[in-house]
């Protein structure tokens, strides 16, 4: 009889500490992701960061006008519009959009060789069909995108982020990149996003780092200078989607909301630096959440 209330009671005490916000995040000292793990999340068009400077479309933009050295880019009433399948340089400043649109079967990749795009009436970089681009930061240089403040209609409108895309998004390379999302999200994906390396500074009114069905960083150093959420996931539909995974870099994300917001689970491995300050919470997730031990910090 003894046994069974001491068993009564720990179950009420474990009952007590699960809340309808999701289990509170513990340190672990337990590594939660392998390195075999790891590399298979990583295709190696996402870890490949070099380009064939002679393959590639060249566009030298200036003002809203731009010389275009190659195949697969047109420009027209403000928007450089790709539909080929290939390696685009990007480089001058551009008051204008640059637009992807590829089948479902074709990959790009933008690099951003000193770079500043800004457009007041879309996103700066909006990519509406793809398999998967990726964003390569040239080595030394800076680039910067800026969108307007006021063409997001409505909620689920698209595109909704300064750097936008409807599929799979990766960022790679050794440059910076300084984002301003002035209408809402930063960076946003309607798939998956990866961040392999490179040096991000993300200013959002809403989510500085959006991916629809998964968020993937593996390096790099990602600053969220001010946000809603710094990184955010919530595919609610597919149980295997809706994750954030960090095993890598430094993060330091100032948050007027949560700092990390998942549906399904939230995983940060010791080799990853996490700073939040974050109004509302620092980890809101409603599955389970890992952090391995001394990698995360809340100030």
């Amino acid at each position: 009889m003894k046994k069974l209330l001491i068993l009564f009671v720990l179950l009420i005490l474990l009952s007590a500490c699960t809340s309808q916000d999701g289990p509170a995040y513990t340190p672990s000292t337990d590594t939660n992701t392998s390195g075999e793990e790891t590399k298979a999340a990583y295709s190696d068009f996402d870890l490949d960061d070099t380009w064939d400077a002679d393959a590639a479309t060249t566009i030298e933009f200036s003002g809203e006008s731009a010389q275009i050295d190659g195949d697969g880019a047109v420009l027209a009433e403000k928007t450089l519009r790709i539909d080929q399948e290939g390696t685009y340089v990007l480089q001058g400043e551009f008051s204008g959009s640059v637009q992807v649109s590829l089948t479902k079967t074709q990959k790009a990749q933008l690099v951003l060789n000193g770079v500043t795009i800004r457009c007041g009436d879309t996103a700066a970089i909006y990519i509406s069909s793809a398999d998967k681009v990726a964003v390569t930061l040239a080595q030394g240089t800076e680039n910067a995108l800026y969108d307007g403040t006021d063409y997001v209609q409505k909620s689920g409108a698209e595109p909704n982020a300064c750097l936008f895309s409807k599929d799979d998004l990766t960022i790679n390379g050794t440059g910076s990149l300084t984002v301003f999302g002035n209408s809402n999200n930063g960076i946003g994906t309607k798939n998956d996003l990866k961040i392999v390396s490179g040096i991000l500074s993300i200013s959002a009114s809403k989510n500085a780092l959006k991916g629809n069905d998964s968020v993937r960083i593996l390096g790099g150093s990602i600053t969220a200078v001010i946000c809603a959420d710094g990184i955010k996931s919530d595919n609610e539909i597919e149980p295997d989607k809706g994750f954030v995974s960090i095993s890598g870099g430094t993060l330091d994300l100032n948050c007027t909301d949560d700092g990390i917001q998942a549906v399904t689970g939230v995983t940060i491995s010791e080799e990853a630096s996490v700073r939040v300050h974050a109004d509302d919470k620092p980890v809101n997730c409603n599955g389970p959440v890992q952090i391995d031990a001394g990698c995360f910090t809340e100030k």
